[in-house]
């Protein structure tokens, strides 16, 4: 019976202390990072570009994830630890803001960088890329949209 008793517990995210007299921190949860990202999203002629929308490969972009009116990304967000980052910039709008743009993929973890330090335990520290000017390419039309 404490047997079960202890499985139920342990589903349940409770846990013992060690019993060794040393003093343990019991944690319920996963481990997170935080993220800064900033970008200016232009097109070829360096016209800046509204409404690009900005994922990522850990689905950490929640809300405010589309450039805004002078073409700027500028999000913090915590997620999944791994500066193995993608990036995916898409054209959500068609042709509204200046023509109908290729999606594009970036890998930053080159760009990736440590700024705050973890605290040993969950939280794995912050991290930021500066991306500077991400530029975006005009879909060739096709005869069809000639």
């Amino acid at each position: 019976m404490k047997r079960f008793i202890y499985f139920l517990l342990s589903l349940l995210g409770f846990g013992a202390v060690a019993c060794n007299g040393s003093h343990t921190v019991v944690e319920y949860g996963c481990p997170t990072m935080t993220f800064s990202l900033k970008a200016r999203v232009i097109d070829e002629a360096g016209k800046p570009i509204e409404g690009i929308e900005v994922q990522t490969n850990r689905n950490a972009f929640y809300a405010d994830n589309y450039s805004d009116a002078e073409g700027n990304i500028d999000l913090k967000v915590g997620m999944w630890p791994d500066t193995n980052i993608d990036l995916v910039f898409t054209d959500v709008d068609g042709a509204e803001n200046g023509g109908e743009f290729e999606t594009l993929e970036l890998n930053i973890a080159d760009k990736v960088e440590q700024v705050e330090e973890g605290s040993g335990s969950w939280y794995e520290g912050g991290y930021k890329a500066d991306l500077g000017d991400v530029v975006m390419t005009l879909k060739e039309e096709s005869d069809e949209q000639k």
